[in-house]
């Protein structure tokens, strides 16, 4: 936790709109919609990258590179296909997260932090009184590999996190 109570975000901790629980959007986050994007499937089209043989062919590897580099500059983003982890599992991910973000501020205010090398960090991206429109926003970063040099520093609530 971060001197003066404060999150990563320049609201104090505990007064952000999602500490705050809010039922519905505030203004502040509506985007007008003069300023909304247009569709344009162009622009929609998120990149697929499929990892299917990676790890055998080294000529498909090298492709597999190339085309995330592609999609980092060009998107920003991409789509991973064929990369062998079962539903479940990312089910069970997704499950294990929302509990961690349902937790009490007090428990995730452990991991705040304005500091970005820190190897755990829990914020928002929340600029107020700086942004036109505020873009909503609350995540938990973390190191992980070699996962044994990072785990212990991880949460342990919920206590399956780990």
């Amino acid at each position: 936790m971060e001197k003066n109570n404060e999150s990563s975000s320049s609201c104090p901790m505990g007064e952000t709109a999602q500490e705050k629980g809010f039922l519905h959007v505030p203004e502040c986050y509506e985007v007008q919609p003069v300023d909304r994007p247009r569709f344009d499937s162009k622009i929609a089209d998120i990149p697929i990258i499929d990892l299917e043989g990676m790890c055998d062919n080294p000529t498909r590897r090298r492709k597999v590179v190339e085309d995330i580099g592609f999609a980092c500059r060009n998107s920003g983003f991409f789509q991973v296909i064929n990369h062998g982890i079962s539903q479940p599992i990312l089910d069970g991910a997704i499950s294990t997260a929302t509990r961690f973000f349902d937790l009490p501020t007090a428990e995730k205010a452990k991991f705040m932090s304005n500091e970005v090398q820190k190897p755990v960090r829990y914020g928002t991206s929340i600029k107020d009184g700086l942004d036109k429109v505020q873009f909503w926003r609350v995540f938990l970063k973390q190191y992980a590999n070699p996962l044994n040099d990072w785990i212990l520093s991880w949460p342990n609530n919920p206590c399956d996190y780990r």
